[in-house]
């Protein structure tokens, strides 16, 4: 039975300042990227509307655009071309007992495209840290215009019935940029002294209470720890907390960590952290502001989590990024006692690859971001229930034969293993990774709740298939890694040399240290590999990757990439770039892997080789594809085993074809 007011603290409702929050869950705010040329896009309308309606109290949406310069990607609250808009939006949300901030925001230097851009600006003319954009120098007349812009938009908003705004002075961003002595070499009005570089922020926030009054809400997200000796420091950030609210009354704090820099993962922690990094942080930096409500932020998924974050004082309220994006229903969930039934945040930051490259925020562990069915409501039932046959019992399988079953379907799911979640739940086995087992977790739970037919540790034939008389079949039996050409194919014939998913299966099965050197050639570049590196590291002597592009992790996003490489910097795993392994006699007899760089033929040796494994792209496993084909009987291919990529694209898919049926 759910346990009702399992987290009293949680749903317990905070007075802040003249407004009261129904409870102490915000929607920390997240970039969505549904572009906003043409007026608001529906699908932004949805993706609140249904946090809004899944019980958060407060929602800060992505950052609006109040300056002509911040593009079409945002919504415009620099003129009033999208008033009636922002208005529609703003009553939806209110109309739900959730208060709605908008962000205040500019990139200044911190930019991500191609080539050279003219007309950056910055605190300082420093180039970007991260892809050496090169700013000018902001002026004061260019200031004043600054500060005017985003408090006239901040005006904007409050007659459109938005309780407020946040201003994001963290992530490296401008303000971010003003505020750090790394990035301000200032020597004028704005820079020099720490009253200096907060300036822009202070004047910005004081304009803002000016124009909006009393009656408008006030968040900052503050810098805690850029990660750099020479940037902003914990205890800095506790004299700009300090400094901020002597100048102006701000309602709420909170703290962001990294910068635009090689510290950039820091504010996306995923599982190579601890559980709430962030904690001590803000615990302590809570301090210097007692008469400030601080919104915890950073990897809280669980509201154990969060309500023992309340419980210790150590915050007023919890901000969810992530979580609220994986399931927009978690508050309704937790307060009603069925926090088992929350699809989780794995931490995997592909929504942030997904948004960095322009695209529509998505998750790995919710296909239906910003669908009106996103709640766990019941999908639409099929117009006509089918016999459905599901060969495969990873991720997207699961997901297919949970979104059928949802819909009316018969279902019967094979599975070769005798665990559901195929590649997913055994990278989980593996360090810094545990957190990728909720995806299959929550499926699995449904499907056994949705009473399909759940066939595991039975590797189906095209027989079995057609023997139930299935009226369609989705194959999802994933993808083999393909043999590296540069080991001659013997090896692989004689076992000498097996694929870096045999070889984690073997080591997890038997445990204990092992003397020489484990190598891996890798050609497959994504994060399974690396995590897989560290499971050797725990067993060998010594581990070498052997990388035949420019750098390691190319195929996934920059701060997984940077997460990888600071790990095996941490963990001494040896990389070599821009080689190839070259296999000779002295393998065989001594134990000498020879490697050669890509441009030339100049052998190198790595000695006492217990180990050489691979990792390379995948097949897709299709041997049953033309037998089922030729049956007469709809086949579809989905995840892997259509083309091998991230699990984002497996859920997906399992959702789309359970929705197509």
């Amino acid at each position: 039975m759910p346990e009702a007011n399992a987290y009293p603290l949680l749903f317990s409702p905070l007075q802040v300042g003249r407004w009261r929050l129904k409870n102490r869950i915000v929607h920390a705010s997240m970039s969505l990227r549904y572009g906003a040329a043409k007026g608001m896009h529906p699908s932004y309308h949805q993706y609140y509307l249904n946090r809004a309606r899944g019980g958060a109290a407060l929602i800060i949406t992505d950052p609006v655009a109040f300056l002509p310069s911040q593009g079409s990607e945002r919504l415009c609250a620099w003129n009033d071309s999208m008033v009636d808009d922002l208005s529609r939006f703003s009553q939806a949300i209110r109309s739900e007992d959730c208060h709605l901030l908008a962000q205040i925001q500019d990139n200044g230097r911190a930019r991500r495209v191609p080539g050279r851009v003219a007309g950056l600006r910055g605190a300082s003319a420093l180039p970007d840290d991260l892809f050496y954009a090169m700013p000018e120098e902001m002026t004061p007349p260019e200031l004043e215009a600054f500060v005017e812009a985003a408090a006239d938009a901040a005006r904007r908003l409050q007659r459109c019935g938005y309780t407020g705004v946040e201003l994001s002075a963290g992530h490296g961003h401008l303000f971010h940029q003003f505020l750090s002595p790394r990035t301000n070499l200032r020597q004028d009005d704005y820079g020099a002294t720490l009253a200096g570089r907060s300036r822009l922020l202070v004047e910005v926030c004081q304009a803002i209470r000016q124009l909006c009054g009393d009656d408008f809400m006030l968040a900052v997200k503050l810098p805690g720890d850029d990660g750099l000796r020479d940037g902003v420091t914990p205890s800095l950030a506790a004299q700009i907390a300090r400094h901020l609210v002597d100048q102006v009354p701000v309602n709420l704090l909170s703290y962001a960590q990294g910068t635009h820099h090689h510290t950039l993962e820091m504010h996306l922690p995923d599982d190579s952290y601890p559980r709430q990094p962030y904690m001590p942080l803000i615990r302590r930096l809570k301090l210097e502001t007692p008469e400030v409500p601080v919104m915890a932020l950073g990897r809280i998924t669980d509201p154990a989590e969060a309500e023992g974050i309340l419980a210790r004082g150590d915050a007023q309220v919890v901000a969810l990024g992530r979580a609220l994006v994986t399931d927009p229903a978690w508050p309704l969930k937790s307060q009603r006692g069925m926090a088992r039934s929350i699809r989780y945040c794995v931490a995997c930051n592909s929504c942030w690859g997904t948004i960095i490259q322009g695209l529509p925020l998505a998750c790995d562990n919710n296909p239906r971001v910003a669908h009106p069915h996103e709640l766990d409501a019941d999908l639409p039932a099929a117009a006509s229930p089918k016999r459905i046959a599901v060969v495969g019992a990873g991720i997207a399988g699961l997901e297919a034969a949970m979104t059928a079953a949802q819909r009316g379907h018969q279902v019967t799911l094979w599975g070769h293993g005798a665990m559901p979640g195929g590649k997913a739940q055994l990278q989980s086995r593996l360090p810094i990774s545990e957190s990728l087992s909720s995806i299959a977790d929550y499926q699995f739970m449904q499907l056994q709740r949705l009473g399909v037919d759940l066939r595991l540790g039975q590797r189906a034939s095209a027989q079995d298939v057609m023997a139930m008389q299935p009226q369609a079949v989705v194959l999802a039996t994933g993808a083999t890694m393909v043999w590296p050409q540069a080991l001659p194919a013997r090896l692989r014939d004689d076992g000498w040399v097996q694929d870096l998913r045999e070889v984690v299966v073997n080591l997890l099965k038997h445990p204990g240290m092992q003397t020489g050197v484990a190598v891996i050639y890798d050609l497959d570049q994504t994060a399974g590999t690396y995590a897989a590196a560290e499971l050797l590291k725990d067993r060998f002597e010594r581990v070498v990757i052997l990388c035949g592009r420019e750098s390691v992790a190319q195929d996934v996003p920059l701060v997984v990439r940077q997460r990888i490489q600071r790990r095996c910097a941490e963990r001494g795993i040896e990389i070599l770039t821009q080689v190839e392994p070259v296999w000779t006699d002295l393998m065989e007899e001594e134990g000498r892997l020879a490697y050669r760089s890509i441009f030339g033929d100049t052998l190198h040796y790595i000695d006492q080789v217990a180990l050489i494994t691979y990792a390379t792209p995948r097949k897709p496993n299709v041997d049953l594809w033309e037998p089922l084909r030729d049956s007469g009987v709809p086949v579809h291919r989905i995840g892997d085993c259509l083309l091998a990529r991230e699990p984002m694209s497996a859920t997906a898919e399992g959702h789309a074809i359970g929705m197509a049926l």
